[in-house]
């Protein structure tokens, strides 16, 4: 009975396994047939099938990753890509003279980099509060209200992995999917992209060069009675790209503006605030009157106390917003890193009390006016003089529709910035991020926070290629 029972149960099983064949070949014939039928619409050569006479089926021809939208609608950042084009030449073994990237040549304090080792030390390893340390954040408070009479609280601040983070993050809190988002051009590159990324629209709002750059306060009225759904305007001030200041008299006036338009929040990012050439001041928005309760402060370490890899930056908002801030921090990536947020605590202490900063600054001043000098040289390159951050944006559309010879006698027609810079940087070593990434087309960023001979190098041979072109 036993032996009749296993041989009825392993036909059975037989069976079972013969129809799950069938149905897997009638599955593949399926696919294999609707293949051809695609590959005589399209051609032979469209065919996966067919091609290279080769009959297969992968798992990559039936399953394809779908991409976020929001990916496929991001652009690459002008600024990374060159710069990664630029480490690859240096590994290749070329000598690279770089003026693209947005980071001083210098290190931080000292008393800075002896606090990193003495946080590891003591064991400040560990997490903190999203929003950061309250001494930090105490210390944050007592300078922005010492320096830029903003007399924000400690549980306004929310220090982030870098001010980038915080842009994004304070975008986040008060853009709703559909708003628009005013932009004055040139703008920072990440800047339309973080937008889109919160389901926003940008709407670049163009500034000009006989201007230095500066908003006015009739451009933004315009731009807001065009776009009502406007929910927020991004601000940054020194600028990047240009160097810009605006005034307390324009900001006052933009201030007027905005009245009218109550619903709109700005967002300021004085990354660069403490950088200023000439004397020239520095206002903070959120300074002006009525505007604290409608101002989102983005400030930071990098620029100001070169301490791009420690990633410290932070926002001051009103105490909703802030809120509203460190619960999208505590989803992303909670706290910053222990030992940075006390070295930033120490470099706040240092160059309070120090000339660290002043010399710095000199420094910086310096070679502003010998890149400015050695720019204004070269024929048809107009520029602004920046008073502030560590940039020059300088218009050489004057070039474009020119060619330049190769060396195997063939020509190539330069035809809008980012082309220039790459032929740059093919034929004279020298890394310059295009206007195009920046909202101006007509123009290139040079970066001068680095040493002096690379400046030299850098536009001597910009000069050199300009003047080639044909």
């Amino acid at each position: 009975v036993q032996s009749s029972q296993v041989q009825k149960f392993n036909t059975m099983k037989t069976r079972t396994i013969f129809r799950y064949d069938f149905i897997l070949l009638l599955l593949w014939t399926l696919i294999y047939g609707l293949s051809l039928v695609t590959g005589i619409r399209r051609g032979p050569q469209s065919n996966k099938f067919l091609r290279n006479t080769e009959l297969h089926v992968t798992q990559s021809d039936i399953f394809k990753i779908k991409l976020s939208p929001m990916v496929e609608n991001m652009a690459l950042s002008k600024t990374i890509e060159i710069h990664s084009i630029t480490k690859k030449l240096e590994r290749e073994g070329q000598k690279i003279y770089s003026l693209c990237v947005g980071e001083p040549d210098y290190q931080p304090p000292q008393e800075v980099i002896d606090a990193t080792y003495a946080a590891a030390k003591q064991g400040l390893t560990k997490y903190t509060g999203v929003a950061g340390e309250l001494s930090l954040r105490q210390a944050i408070a007592g300078d922005l209200s010492k320096r830029k009479g903003t007399p924000y609280s400690p549980d306004q601040i929310v220090v982030s992995n870098g001010a980038k983070q915080a842009v994004l993050q304070a975008l986040m809190a008060v853009v709703s999917p559909g708003d628009k988002v005013i932009i004055p051009a040139p703008y920072w590159t990440s800047y339309p992209d973080m937008v889109k990324m919160c389901g926003g629209i940008p709407v670049a709002l163009p500034t000009l060069a006989s201007n230095n750059y500066e908003l006015t306060a009739d451009a933004l009225r315009t731009s807001l009675q065009q776009h009502p759904d406007v929910s927020c305007i991004i601000l940054c001030n020194p600028s990047n790209p240009s160097g810009g200041v605006a005034s307390r008299k324009s900001f006052e006036e933009i201030a007027l503006v905005l009245k009218d338009f109550p619903k709109v929040v700005v967002l300021s990012d004085e990354i660069y605030e403490r950088l200023t050439y000439d004397g020239v001041p520095h206002t903070s928005m959120a300074a002006i009157d009525h505007m604290f309760e409608r101002t989102i402060t983005i400030n930071g370490f990098s620029k100001s106390h070169s301490m791009t890899g420690y990633r410290i930056g932070y926002s001051a908002s009103p105490t909703a917003i802030a809120t509203a801030i460190s619960k999208i921090q505590s989803q992303i990536t909670s706290c910053a890193s222990s030992i940075s947020q006390h070295a930033a605590t120490v470099a706040l202490a240092t160059s309070s009390d120090s000339s660290w900063m002043s010399l710095r600054v000199a420094e910086l001043q310096a070679k502003r006016d010998l890149a400015y000098s050695l720019l204004t040289q070269i024929p048809h390159v107009t520029c602004p003089l920046p008073s502030g951050a560590f940039y020059l944006l300088p218009d050489v559309s004057h070039y474009y529709g020119k060619a330049f010879i190769q060396g195997d006698g063939s020509q190539t027609i330069i035809r809008n910035g980012h082309e220039l810079c790459l032929a740059l940087l093919k034929e004279q070593q020298v890394a310059l991020v295009s206007g195009d990434a920046f909202g101006v087309d007509e123009c290139i960023r040079i970066s001068y926070a680095t040493s002096v001979d690379v400046i030299e190098q850098s536009l001597s041979r910009l000069k050199s290629f300009l003047c080639s072109l044909q």
